[in-house]
């Protein structure tokens, strides 16, 4: 698994350096010796658009990224905000050539793609802490959003969402339509004025989730760069990333206490938001699967345009994984974040 990580981290830091060619590896080591007093190694994880370095002291990182993909600092103060105590604090700090530069605190621990077996022994006890972690991290934003947040208009946002869910609707398999017209029927209840916006993030893959592998702590979430504003929930199917994994024999397979865990999320996630009203309950229900829909429902096609996945063009195997994470338990009714649709 190491060595799958490390051979990805190396390509992904050869590709960046192709393509931003007014700095070199060696020069944006030596500018993040200077900001940080001490002497730095790339991150074991690195990203597609960006490259970040740890100092060995393991309290800062400097990350390097190209114009097209800098940070927007303003919105970043809101992450920070809502999801307080679980992202790191950014901080632009300048330019080299023309890369822009980034300072941040280390969130720790290790990626849960690297720590996957650690969380899964003794059966799954430092997953179950982590599990907990991750439900007051969403519930966070509820409680925590700034009110100063700049976002498109509610109505604007509809208007995309049911654009996309529509496309959804009409593309995928027939299987998912009974569910796509309930979540359509419903969509205008997650921008009532009522209901809160909020930062979510729309990458909340193993790689972007750090836990401390001694305790279970979820230690922080990286990555914030394509923060989305929308309704509160719709990025809670990061939920499935804990409780499953993603192979290349079986396509999408549970853990054998995925239940128990997801129970154990919903628990914790209700006592973190506090009072819920069972029509609430329902909104993030819906909040829920319309994320997990736009996330996995479509895919590019040959000509770059993104279009729903079908049964040819689904080579990710996006449907096998909608299917399990919508349909199958739906059927089987999850209890805890709301009653199960007719």
């Amino acid at each position: 698994m190491e060595a799958s990580i490390a051979k990805l981290s190396k390509h992904q830091i050869s590709a960046f350096f192709s393509k931003n060619s007014s700095a070199m590896q060696e020069q944006c080591d030596q500018e993040a010796e200077r900001l940080t007093g001490t002497s730095v190694h790339p991150a074991p994880v690195q990203g597609g658009t960006s490259y970040t370095v740890v100092s060995d002291d393991e309290t800062s990182v400097v990350q390097f990224r190209s114009g097209s993909h800098a940070l927007d600092i303003d919105l970043l103060r809101c992450v920070e905000q809502a999801y307080m105590g679980f992202t790191p604090r950014h901080q632009f700090v300048g330019y080299l050539g023309e890369l822009y530069v980034y300072r941040m605190g280390n969130v720790g621990g290790i990626s849960m793609y690297l720590a996957r077996d650690q969380l899964c022994k003794n059966d799954f006890s430092l997953l179950r802490r982590a599990v907990s972690y991750f439900a007051q991290f969403f519930a966070s934003a509820w409680h925590n959003t700034p009110s100063r947040m700049q976002h498109p208009s509610r109505a604007s946002l509809h208007d995309e969402y049911s654009s996309q869910l529509s496309q959804l609707q009409q593309g995928l398999p027939v299987r998912f339509r009974p569910t796509l017209d309930h979540l359509i029927s419903k969509l205008p209840g997650l921008f009532e004025n009522s209901w809160p916006l909020v930062p979510n993030h729309t990458d909340l893959l193993e790689n972007n989730i750090h836990v401390n592998t001694e305790t279970g702590r979820m230690t922080g979430i990286c990555d914030w760069k394509d923060t989305a504003i929308g309704p509160f929930g719709v990025s809670l199917g990061g939920l499935e990333t804990m409780l499953g994994i993603r192979t290349m024999e079986e396509g999408w397979r549970y853990h054998v206490k995925q239940q128990e865990l997801r129970d154990l999320f919903w628990d914790s996630f209700y006592l973190a938001m506090g009072n819920v009203s069972e029509e609430q309950k329902e909104l993030i229900e819906v909040a829920r699967l319309v994320g997990l829909f736009l996330d996995n429902g479509f895919v590019w096609n040959d000509a770059g345009i993104k279009v729903p996945a079908g049964e040819i063009n689904d080579i990710y195997d996006n449907l096998h994984y909608l299917e399990m994470v919508t349909l199958k338990l739906w059927a089987q009714g999850d209890r805890q974040s709301g009653d199960s649709f007719k």
